[in-house]
C-alpha cells in the first residue's frame, strides 16, 4: 500500500526473550527492569543536587511535587492523607507514566535478540498491571486494619454485630440490618473488582494504543502516525495519573469512617 510500512500487531501476551533456568524473562519485564533503574539513577542525581537556592530544574520539580501534593489533599480531603500517600502514589505515577512513554522512543521496539523485540511497553503486559493494582488493593486494606484493627476492618464486611443489634431494637430493624450484612459481604467481591478494574483499564488503553499504531503504520507511515504519537504521550501520562488518583480515593474511603470518628 501507498507510503505504508510492515507492521506486525503486537500479541496480548509478552515475548520471552531468553530464560535463566527455567524461569522466563520477557520483554515487558527487562523494559519494566530498565524503567525501574533509569528512575533510580535520576532520583540519586536529582537527591544529590538539592540546594537552598534551588537551580531552575530543581524549581520545576519541586513545583511539580506541590502540585501532585494538591491533586491527592483534593482526592483524600485531608492534608494527613495527602503527605502520606505522597511517595507512594508519586512513585507509582512516575513509574507508570515511564513505563507508558518509553516503548515511543524511536527504533527502541526494533531491537531484537533471536528475532524477538527486546522491549516492550511494561503496562501492555496484564501480570504487571495486575501485579500492581493487586498491591494497591492490599495497601488501602493494610491501611484499613491499621486504622481499625483486625475486627474493625473485618467489621466492614460480617456485620454480624449490626445484626445483633438491630433486632435487639425490633424486627424491622433486623431485617434491614440483614440487608446491610448482605450488602457487607458485596463489598467483599467489590476488593476483587477494584484488582481487575484497576489492571484492565491500563493494560487495555496501553495495548489498545499499540495495536492502533501498528495499524496506522500499517496503512499510511507519513502524516497521521506524527499526531497519534502526540496523543499517546498524553494517554499515558493520562493512564497513570488516573490509576494514581483511583489508588488515592480507595484509600481515602478505606480510612474515612476511622478520621470521621475522630473529629
Amino acid at each position: 500500500m501507498l507510503l505504508s510500512l510492515p507492521t506486525e500487531q503486537p500479541s496480548v501476551q509478552p515475548e520471552i526473550v531468553f530464560q535463566i533456568g527455567t524461569f522466563s524473562v520477557s520483554n515487558a519485564m527487562i523494559t519494566g527492569v530498565m524503567v525501574t533503574l533509569l528512575l533510580l539513577v535520576i532520583s540519586v542525581i536529582i537527591s544529590k543536587r538539592r540546594s537552598l537556592k534551588p537551580s531552575k530544574f530543581q524549581s520545576v520539580v519541586e513545583l511539580l511535587v506541590e502540585g501532585f501534593l494538591g491533586l491527592l489533599e483534593s482526592i483524600t480531603g485531608t492534608s494527613k492523607n495527602a503527605k502520606a500517600l505522597l511517595p507512594l502514589i508519586g512513585t507509582l505515577f512516575v513509574f507508570l507514566a515511564f513505563g507508558n512513554l518509553i516503548a515511543l522512543i524511536p527504533g527502541l521496539t526494533s531491537i531484537t535478540y533471536n528475532g524477538t523485540s527486546v522491549f516492550r511497553t511494561p503496562t501492555n503486559d496484564f501480570n504487571l498491571t495486575f501485579s500492581v493494582a493487586l498491591a494497591m488493593v492490599l495497601y488501602t486494606n493494610v491501611a484499613s486494619l491499621k486504622e481499625f484493627g483486625v475486627f474493625g476492618h473485618l467489621g466492614k464486611f460480617f456485620k454480624f454485630k449490626e445484626i445483633f443489634l438491630g433486632f435487639k431494637q425490633g424486627f424491622g430493624a433486623g431485617v434491614l440490618a440483614i440487608v446491610d450484612f448482605l450488602i457487607g459481604l458485596l463489598d467483599i467481591v467489590s476488593e476483587f473488582a477494584k484488582v481487575i478494574s484497576l489492571s484492565l483499564r491500563l493494560f487495555g488503553n496501553m495495548y489498545a494504543g499499540d495495536v492502533l499504531a501498528a495499524i496506522l503504520l500499517g496503512t499510511l507511515a507519513i502524516a497521521v502516525p506524527a499526531p497519534w504519537l502526540a496523543m499517546n504521550l498524553l494517554v499515558g501520562v493520562l493512564q497513570a495519573l488516573v490509576f494514581g488518583a483511583l489508588t488515592a480515593a480507595y484509600y481515602s474511603l478505606a480510612v474515612a469512617r476511622a478520621e470521621n470518628e475522630t473529629l
